[in-house]
């Protein structure tokens, strides 16, 4: 933008309000939001949070910079610690918090050589000891230059003495080191250096929840980490468990690791395999782990008649060989897998089942599977009785091709939970890391923005409402949809 206004030398947000009110109040800009989007860009900042942060960074005093920094470090959003730094490098080092946060190696070696008891002393607005502000920084993720100092930090505060188990309680949840370096960072060099150093690999206390480092430590593509874990002597049970999570990612590596390791399959995992149409080497390893092959699920259905439904023969055969009992597949079931295999076939198909077929097609991003269901009468809308809504789900999955041919199909923008099309794409695009897992650890910054950007053109090229606010936090949509790059409608 040409002739962007200056800010003067102590700006106050207070006054930039004011003149967002006038401005809406005399007919410029038709709501708040966007006369406060308006003065953001003429500043030369996308949004109006980014303008905030920036004043807050100018403004506010060091002690509230400083927890704005670690509250943000060890969060998803990392664009008030981004802000803050930007706007006074020095922050980095205000405390033993702040430089553990962000990887300031010599002033956290200045700090121990001048008090080395400072190794395990709690400190900084969260009250942990310096190791965890270290270990839960998504700085490792979100700031290359950054990553290897918070590494480095580590190791010297282990030399120094700090405890590898230290931990902190987050509603009822045991939050333990080794979750922050496996689970949060997804760092093996971190997780293997906390784990030589005598980090328990089971996060289990009496009285609180666990199993925190190796549930988040599945969501990585790397299987690094998990393996690292699962070696050291994670609970056996924390392992199985796990499985499950990992299943929900198309990661075949990872799961070859989890049942090379011990794991102990189930017909569960078996089911959740079939329905999501992993490839048959993951199928295999479930059945070489224990998974029994005629488990049934709530609806009654064993992993043989799931794979004959997708019209899948190679799973189907390996089923099969391995003792899966045939007589229990339908008539009506082995129609709809030659449909689904993309013969010409006559049949008739329960509408809860295709129901549910159309929502897996679209979590898994099976475009041509999500045609043959709707083509067989599978509701756009999906079951009325279900909280699973298609659009919904393509829309929160950033699925764009997905949401092309729902909204060409009439399938409903507003939807009948109360949300809209619009409000899902808008929360996917902040919180869904993983089309097919959905959210994890990593930062908003790693969900790839162009998906839900071309999800909201179509949308709004469609007609679709645009939400005064969105999810739990209330964020104003109108931020959001700028915040992709769009111009949010007037």
């Amino acid at each position: 933008m040409a002739n962007l206004r200056s800010l003067p030398s102590s700006p106050d947000l207070r006054f930039l309000r004011e003149e967002a009110k006038l401005r809406r109040r005399s007919g410029e800009f038709a709501s708040i939001a966007l006369a406060q989007l308006a003065i953001s860009r003429e500043f030369g900042f996308r949004t109006w949070p980014r303008l905030k942060l920036h004043v807050d960074g100018l403004t506010l005093e060091a002690p509230e910079r400083a927890a704005l920094l670690i509250r943000s470090a060890t969060s998803a959003d990392l664009r008030a610690a981004q802000a803050m730094l930007d706007t006074d490098p020095d922050l980095a080092r205000y405390d033993m918090a702040c430089a553990c946060a962000c990887g300031e190696v010599e002033e956290v070696t200045r700090m121990l050589e001048a008090d080395p008891a400072a190794a395990n002393a709690a400190t900084g607005p969260n009250e942990w000891q310096p190791i965890l502000y270290a270990c839960f920084s998504r700085l490792i993720r979100g700031d290359r230059v950054r990553a290897a100092g918070i590494r480095e930090v580590v190791w010297r505060l282990l030399v120094a003495g700090a405890d590898p188990n230290a931990s902190f309680i987050r509603d009822d949840w045991l939050q333990v080191a080794l979750y922050g370096a496996a689970g949060i960072a997804g760092d093996p060099e971190l997780t293997r250096m906390l784990l030589d150093a005598g980090a328990d690999p089971t996060d289990d206390r009496e009285g609180y929840h666990g199993n925190e480092v190796l549930y988040h430590a599945c969501e990585f593509p790397d299987p690094t980490c998990a393996r690292l874990v699962i070696e050291a002597g994670a609970r056996q049970d924390f392992v199985t468990h796990a499985l499950g999570r990992a299943l929900n990612f198309p990661n075949r590596e990872m799961i070859e690791m989890f049942c090379a390791r011990g794991a102990r399959a189930t017909g569960g995992h078996l089911l959740q395999a079939v329905w999501r149409r992993r490839p048959p080497r993951t199928v295999m390893n479930l059945i070489e782990a224990g998974a029994a092959v005629d488990e049934a699920d709530e609806d009654g259905l064993t992993a043989l008649r799931v794979a004959v439904c997708w019209g899948d023969a190679t799973i189907a055969q390996i089923l099969r060989n391995n003792g899966a009992r045939e007589a229990v597949v339908t008539d009506q079931e082995r129609a709809l897998g030659r449909y689904m295999a993309g013969d010409r076939v006559s049949f008739s198909v329960e509408r809860s089942l295709a129901d549910r077929m159309l929502i897996m097609s679209i979590e898994t991003g099976n475009l041509e599977a999500m045609r043959r269901l709707l083509d067989a009468g599978a509701a756009t809308d999906g079951d009325p009785a279900s909280e699973d809504i298609p659009l919904g789900h393509a829309c929160w999955r950033g699925r764009v091709q997905a949401v092309r041919e729902l909204v060409e199909r009439g399938a409903a923008l507003e939807l009948r939970d109360g949300g809209s099309a619009i409000g899902a794409t808008l929360h996917g695009s902040r919180h869904c890391h993983d089309p097919e897992g959905g959210p994890s650890m990593r930062t908003i910054d790693e969900i790839p923005k162009t998906p839900y950007a071309e999800i909201l053109r179509i949308l709004l090229a469609a007609g679709a409402k645009v939400p005064d606010r969105i999810g739990d936090s209330r964020q104003r949509a109108t931020m959001l949809i700028a915040e992709l790059g769009i111009d949010p409608p007037a």
